[in-house]
């Protein structure tokens, strides 16, 4: 099992410290809705977990497919659009821009997009999930 342990660092509002083994990741929300600015907020987490985890998934399976594929750059980008399933609703648009620098095929480009599809992040993002919550007085 993985596990992170997230906390408020003393003194502030939302600024958290959250740690993953030995790496402690920073997450806050911006001065203007009573944070200090100190790191991205937790969207912007996720969205980066997603690129990294997609950049990631391709440097592994390039070589095993024998894709030229000399640089990778993932962006990620969350909206909201209206939702044609219930009109009047917004949801969530994430989309995922893939730059790829090598000599690749149109062949290998559309692999490349089809791969990208099997990150672990955004099959946990995607995929059916069970969140399970506990309030533990300490």
């Amino acid at each position: 099992m993985q596990s992170v342990v997230a906390k408020v660092v003393a003194g502030t509002t939302y600024h958290v410290q959250a740690s993953s083994g030995a790496f402690t990741i920073t997450s806050d929300q911006p001065s203007t809705v009573g944070g200090n600015d100190q790191g991205p907020n937790p969207k912007a987490l996720l969205l980066a977990a997603l690129a990294a985890c997609t950049v990631q998934t391709l440097k592994m399976v390039a070589p095993k497919r024998k894709w030229d594929l000399q640089e990778v750059t993932v962006t990620v980008s969350l909206d909201e659009v209206d939702d044609a399933a219930n009109p009047g609703k917004k949801i969530a648009q994430i989309e995922e821009k893939i730059e790829v620098k090598g000599n690749l095929t149109a062949a290998e480009l559309a692999a490349i997009e089809k791969t990208a599809g099997n990150c672990p992040v955004l099959k946990l993002v995607e995929g059916p999930k069970l969140v399970l919550k506990k309030a533990i007085k300490i």
